[in-house]
């Protein structure tokens, strides 16, 4: 069976903490019509969430992490299940390194 990202176009958004990434991704995402935007644990499509929880829901740091890096089985399941529904083209992946968007598409396939 093909990993669920096969066929989409994934693009990586990455860069520190606190520079407003998830604001310069909105235009990007408009601006280079992709479909989705993977966020802090969130599924974004046109500003608005469509799928997820958010990281910073998470009472210490440590599960907000583990949260935006989609290691909560019930958490991937639910984000999986809507891009597996959904049949996204392109995803953009927001992360503070590439590594971490890189462990984010592995967590969901």
């Amino acid at each position: 069976m093909p990993a669920l990202l096969d066929g989409i176009r994934v693009i990586a958004f990455v860069g520190p903490a606190g520079t407003g990434k998830s604001l310069r991704a909105q235009f990007v995402a408009r601006q280079r019509e992709i479909d989705y935007i993977i966020d802090d644990g969130l599924v974004i499509a046109r500003g608005r969430i469509v799928a997820g929880k958010s990281a910073k829901t998470e009472k210490n740091m440590v599960r907000a992490i583990r949260r935006a890096m989609f290691l909560f089985p019930d958490h991937r399941a639910e984000v999986t299940g809507f891009l597996r529904d959904h049949s996204p083209c392109s995803l953009m992946v927001i992360a503070t390194s590439q590594g971490m968007a890189e462990k984010i598409c592995r967590a969901l396939g």
